[in-house]
Formats: C-alpha cells, sequence, structure tokens
C-alpha cells in the first residue's frame, strides 16, 4: 500500500455515555509526536474550566500508525467538554467539544436508527414491501435478517425505555420485515424449491443461500414470541413458517453447490472448494433450534444439541493455537483454515455471513438446557473463544475492534479481505461481549463493548483524504496528512458520514482494504488498515448497531439503577 503518513486527535462524534469507558485517542505518523511529559487536559467547553489533567499514555503502533490514549473514564458529572494534548516544546492540539451524559449513546441514536431508518426504508421500497435495503433497490433476506434480529433485540429488552408507542412502532416494522420473509418464503415455494426455503432477493436473484435460512429461522421465531399479543395469528403463521424453515435448512439444504466462493477472503488455499457446511451455518442451526424451543418447539434442542457436537469439533485447541489465539473455529469440517468475522461478496456462497465469530447461540443453549450431560463442555468452548481469542484479539488493536481474523502465514487482520466495511460485525460484537460479561461475571469485555459502539460513533481511526478511494458518491475535503474522526451514522453527530439513500439513521459499510465492491488488495500485514471508506448504507449495520447498545443499555441499567 502507498501510505501517507496523518494525525489527528479523535474524540466521539456523538458522545460519551457516564458510567462507561472513556477515552480519546491520538493518532500520529511517528513515534515522538508526543513525549514522555505529554499530558491531556479536560476542560468544560463553555467556560474553559479545567476538569482533570493526566498523562498522555502511548499505547503501541498498528494499522501503520502510532497511537496515545487519553482516558477520562473518571469523569463523573454530564457536561460539554474540551480535550487538549500538550507536551514541552510542542504545540498543543484540541478537539471539537463533545458532549457527556447518561445514555447519551442511546438517547441520541436508537429512535433515529431504529425506528424513524426503517419507517422510511418501507416507504421506499419496492412496492412497499420489505424496506429499502443499501441504497439502491435490493431487499436481500440476509440483510433483512441480520437487521431484524438487532431490531428483536429492542423489542425484547428496550421496550420498556422506548415507551408504548414507540414500542408499537418497533413491532410494526418487525411485522413489515418478517412479511417480506413470508413472501420470500412463499417465491421459493412458487418456483418448486422444497417448502420453508427462502429465495434471497426478489425480483433479482431467486437463490438459495443457506445463511439466509438459518436467520431466517431467528428472527422468525423470535417475532413469533415477541408480536404474538397484539397480532396471534401472525405469530403462530411465522412459527409454522419458522418450523419449515428449519426443516428445510437441516434436512434438505446443501452447502457447496454455489458460485462466488472466495479463497482470498477465506483466507484459503488457492483452488480450495468447501465440501460441508460453514461454521457460521453450524452457529444458525443451533440458535434457530433454541429460537424454535423458546418459542414452544423444545424438540428442536436435539437438532442443537448435535450440531453443537459438530461445531465443537472445529473449535481451535490450546495445543494448535494460531500465533497467540485459540478458541475460535475452523471455517470447514476439513479444519484447513479458520473462519473469518465476515465473509460477504457478490451473490453465492460467501453471501450473508456476519455471524460467524457471534457464539450467543451456545450461551442460549447453557440457558435452556443447564443440566445437559454436555452442557460443561459448551461453557469450556464458550471459555476458550471469550479468553482465547475474543478477548486477547480485540485487545490488539487501540481501540478494542473485532478483527476480521487470522490469515495463516500473515496473522490477525482487521481490515483486509472484504469488499466493503462490515460495521454490523462490529454492533453485534458489542452485544456479544455483554454478554461474555454477564455469563463470567467479568467487566474486562465493557471495554470491547464500548470501543466497538465508540468506533461507529466516530472514536474510530479517523477519514484521510485517502479514504475517499473506496467511497462511491460520498467527498469531503480532508487535508493531506489529516486525521478526522467522523460518525458513521448518516445525521447524527458532530460529523458525520453520508450514505447513499441519505436517509438519517442510516450507517455506512466503514472501512476496509479495498475499494468498494472490489477485491483487489491481497490480505496480510502490510496492507492492513482503514484505509479506504465504504459509504453504501446497508441495514444490517443497524442491526447490530441496535443490538449492542440494547445489551449495553440493559447493563448499564442494572448498575446505575437506571
Amino acid at each position: 500500500m502507498d501510505l501517507h503518513p496523518v494525525s489527528g486527535l479523535l474524540v466521539s462524534q456523538i458522545g460519551y455515555d457516564l458510567h462507561a469507558p472513556m477515552r480519546a485517542l491520538y493518532r500520529g505518523a511517528t513515534r515522538d509526536a508526543w513525549g514522555e511529559e505529554a499530558t491531556f487536559a479536560l476542560r468544560n467547553a463553555d467556560d474553559e474550566a479545567l476538569i482533570l489533567r493526566k498523562p498522555l499514555v502511548y499505547w503501541g503502533a498498528c494499522w501503520h500508525s502510532h497511537w496515545w490514549i487519553a482516558d477520562f473514564s473518571e469523569l463523573a458529572q454530564p457536561g460539554a467538554y474540551r480535550l487538549t494534548i500538550a507536551a514541552p516544546g510542542a504545540p498543543s492540539v484540541a478537539s471539537d467539544p463533545f458532549r457527556v451524559a447518561a445514555y447519551l449513546l442511546w438517547e441520541t441514536t436508537i429512535r433515529t436508527v431504529a425506528l424513524d431508518q426503517f419507517e422510511a426504508r418501507a416507504e421506499l421500497a419496492r412496492y412497499g414491501q420489505g424496506w429499502k435495503d443499501c441504497g439502491s433497490d435490493w431487499r436481500e433476506v440476509g440483510s433483512h435478517t441480520a437487521a431484524l434480529i438487532g431490531l428483536l433485540d429492542l423489542l425484547n429488552i428496550g421496550y420498556e425505555w422506548l415507551g408504548r408507542e414507540d414500542a408499537l412502532r418497533l413491532a410494526r416494522q418487525v411485522i413489515h420485515g418478517c412479511d417480506y420473509l413470508a413472501t420470500c418464503q412463499q417465491r421459493a415455494g412458487d418456483l418448486g424449491w422444497p417448502e420453508g426455503a427462502l429465495v434471497h432477493e426478489m425480483p433479482n436473484y431467486p437463490v438459495l443461500i443457506p445463511q439466509d435460512q438459518g436467520q431466517s429461522v431467528v428472527a422468525l421465531a423470535r417475532a413469533s414470541r415477541h408480536i404474538y399479543e397484539i397480532d396471534p395469528a401472525r405469530a403462530l403463521n411465522y412459527l409454522e413458517r419458522a418450523v419449515n424453515a428449519y426443516t428445510f435448512l437441516t434436512r434438505h439444504c446443501r452447502p457447496s453447490s454455489l458460485p462466488n466462493f472466495s479463497a482470498r477472503l477465506h483466507g484459503a488455499p488457492e483452488g480450495y472448494m468447501p465440501t460441508s457446511f460453514m461454521t457460521g451455518d453450524l452457529l444458525m442451526m443451533i440458535w434457530g433450534a433454541v429460537a424454535l424451543a423458546k418459542s414452544g418447539r423444545p424438540a428442536h434442542l436435539d437438532e442443537a444439541v448435535r450440531r453443537a457436537r459438530e461445531l465443537l469439533r472445529r473449535q481451535v485447541p490450546q495445543e494448535a493455537a494460531e500465533g497467540d489465539f485459540y478458541g475460535h473455529f475452523y471455517a470447514f469440517e476439513d479444519c484447513a483454515f479458520t473462519e473469518k468475522a465476515f465473509i460477504h461478496h457478490h451473490v453465492g456462497h460467501d453471501t450473508s455471513m456476519m455471524f460467524n465469530h457471534y457464539i450467543a447461540p451456545l450461551i442460549d443453549l447453557c440457558a435452556q438446557l443447564p443440566d445437559h450431560p454436555e452442557a460443561p463442555r459448551w461453557r469450556q468452548a464458550i471459555h476458550d473463544f471469550a479468553y482465547g481469542y475474543f478477548l486477547p484479539a480485540c485487545r490488539k488493536n487501540p481501540c478494542y475492534l473485532l478483527p476480521q481474523g487470522y490469515y495463516a502465514g500473515e496473522g490477525l487482520l482487521s481490515f483486509g479481505g472484504p469488499w466493503h466495511g462490515f460495521n454490523v460485525c462490529y454492533g453485534y460484537a458489542a452485544a456479544l461481549a455483554v454478554q461474555f460479561e454477564t455469563f463470567f461475571g467479568d467487566s474486562q469485555f465493557r471495554d470491547i463493548a464500548v470501543g466497538n459502539l465508540q468506533w461507529i460513533a466516530g472514536l474510530n481511526s479517523g477519514m484521510t483524504a485517502e479514504s475517499f478511494e473506496g467511497s462511491v458518491m460520498w467527498r469531503e475535503a480532508i487535508p493531506a496528512g489529516a486525521a478526522i474522526p467522523y460518525s458513521h451514522i448518516h445525521g447524527i453527530g458532530t460529523r458525520a458520514v453520508e450514505t447513499w439513500s441519505k436517509i438519517p439513521g442510516s450507517i455506512g459499510n466503514g472501512y476496509c482494504t479495498n475499494r468498494q465492491f472490489r477485491m483487489e488488495v491481497l490480505p496480510s500485514v502490510e496492507n492492513d488498515g482503514p484505509w479506504r471508506y465504504a459509504d453504501e448504507d446497508w441495514i444490517p449495520h443497524a442491526g447490530g448497531w441496535v443490538s449492542g447498545l440494547t445489551y449495553l443499555r440493559q447493563v448499564t441499567g442494572w448498575e446505575v439503577g437506571g
């Protein structure tokens, strides 16, 4: 990569929650950008009154830059603040003002992202069916289900914080999204596919993709529980459709007949062709079975136990660690290479795979069958993933960001591989981190939850002049050598990106190494970094954001009684 040195003071563009970790970052071109005597000062934005002064801490080198941390988590009062960095003999650097308040991310974004945005997308969708998906006329089942899963987390956990009127608005959008899934299932039947199958998209791509089926089971089964009180007939219809989709997935669906498998994206040997379901598909089979059990079909848990055995046979043991990491999973049953966080390009084999590292279904299985003879093995597998991979891998960068995965011969990569950014995975990584915190009673995971959400909120690597090589429509005049923070949520934040649809609350794809919709940069440590910004707005990102924010709101509320 032809990289130009950049630097900048990076703060959240939406703001910070009280009772959560609060940090600013400095991204520097060289190690000597700040000396050992550098300090940061936090002041009131209105009168410049000094609130605290602390040393600026050097974190290390990552993504061809050097990073410093300004941690002000002890701040206990809401308000508007400004942060400055100073060192003897060097000019000081100051941030824009930013806000700190209780549940600020929630209060600032949740209704715009989860309600207003989806209502607007329902109006703009073809014939008013489903949601306008990604700035184009597409309406993919994989994207709709990934969005629905986040909206259902909100409906299940956060309805009290929304209030009755907004909870009903949310329920109506859940119904709207699930009705589109029902139409896609009907279309598959009309085309002669076995009962329960869903086509990927209408009218352009009536193909079958395993991950679509699994995510649809989870979305429809969960929706059947959470809308029953307001529409029992529709809820029961969703449950029947979920059961049929699960039967198709586990009894009739085939894993390896689709085109568009990218060995480079997977970190697989050239010429490799899969012959089994991906690990992400197995996770969906477990999750779908648990969702059906919770909805009144407990017999499906036998299938969850069977698929969990398959999953655990693919877990990387500590004695075969990849670099410093173990407990993550191989992508296929031959254990030739490990699963990546995000697999999505073209339409075919590598489509809609965004829950590959989301092992929350195993946590759910433990809760459903706590006394099962195999439950200790499930709990150990969760522990090994959480402490052998998830926690140390996220700590390998200054933002606690979920990496893309480990590539043999290269190491841990954060952005290399995908053909556009994957902000969806950061939202769901935050949700998973909170579930790990609760499962293990370990507050270490809070930094990861907040870090992944704040990356989307603007505490990220910053936009540079080169970032727009990956953008299709959005441009800004950013000075050469500057890194300037932007919120990735359209219309929200002191600075915010613009997305294709320009609907407030839309979340852009985010950073990657490739130009958007191209796979031209080899995934390597040398090439790895947040070089290019992808401005398409894909609705799964909203699902991830809503889910992560809802889980964080819940666990924070337990602590502060709100």
